[in-house]
């Protein structure tokens, strides 16, 4: 009999339209063991058990998948965390490029663990704001996709991610109940950042029943130069 984990992720998953091979499946339950041993040394998540972290973390992540193609792309992950949804995303789509972005010195550490023990190639860990990195040549209008989940409000994380998005590229939030409210604030920030808003895909996460949105903003012009703001700005005052 299968383990919940596994169990939970191949019925989400199924229902979802998404395939994951016994590979996958092996790890995503190595990655689940080390979030539960390094858990509380780097606090990772607050979720507990092995159905709400296949469904609430992994399945939650692997949804961006059904919405944008992966293949070949450089994708850089805002806010990274535990890893969410960026390795998820590269578990299922080997032959993307990935930065796993945040600002939390210890969650890098973290990362780095984790990219070892699940032996994931073209993967880096940055320590780093995204202020700091859209401002920088190595960075900036760089990305094929950048990706956010559960980071800042969306008029924050359109100054923040979208300088990264190379022109004609995706910026894709993940966002809860609400985010069409939320995105009706945020569309002068998407327009000056160069954005432009393509659709919002609306699902529910399997077993739970919970409403999730993805945001779909196109890179359309180039940003101004003077965005993103300094560290901290974009959050302190935000464009409205």
């Amino acid at each position: 009999m299968a383990a919940l984990l596994e169990e939970s992720l191949a019925a989400g998953a199924a229902e979802l339209g998404i395939g994951i091979s016994d590979q996958d499946m092996a790890l995503y339950r190595k990655y689940y063991q080390l979030l539960q041993e390094e858990n509380s040394k780097y606090n990772l998540t607050s979720l507990e058990g092995e159905r709400e972290v296949a469904v609430k973390h992994f399945l939650d992540s692997l949804c961006c998948a059904g919405v944008l193609d992966f293949n070949h792309k450089l994708v850089v992950d805002i806010g990274t965390g535990a890893g969410f949804p960026g390795v998820p995303l590269k578990i299922n789509c080997r032959d993307m490029v990935l930065v796993l972005v945040d600002s939390v010195k210890k969650k890098v550490g973290f990362l780095d663990l984790l990219i070892e023990k699940l032996d994931l190639a073209d993967v880096k860990t940055r320590w780093d704001r995204a202020e700091t990195m859209g401002r920088a040549e190595e960075f900036r209008e760089r990305a094929d996709i950048v990706v956010s989940r559960a980071v800042a409000s969306l008029n924050v994380l359109a100054e923040i991610c979208l300088p990264l998005v190379k022109l004609g590229g995706w910026f894709l939030s993940l966002k809860g109940p609400g985010a069409k409210e939320e995105l009706a604030g945020a569309l002068r920030a998407v327009d000056l950042m160069g954005g432009g808003l393509e659709r919002v895909e609306n699902l529910i996460l399997p077993i739970f029943n919970e409403e999730r949105n993805l945001i779909l903003i196109r890179k359309v012009a180039h940003t101004p130069e003077k965005y993103p703001r300094r560290e901290g700005m974009p959050a302190k005052r935000p464009i409205v």
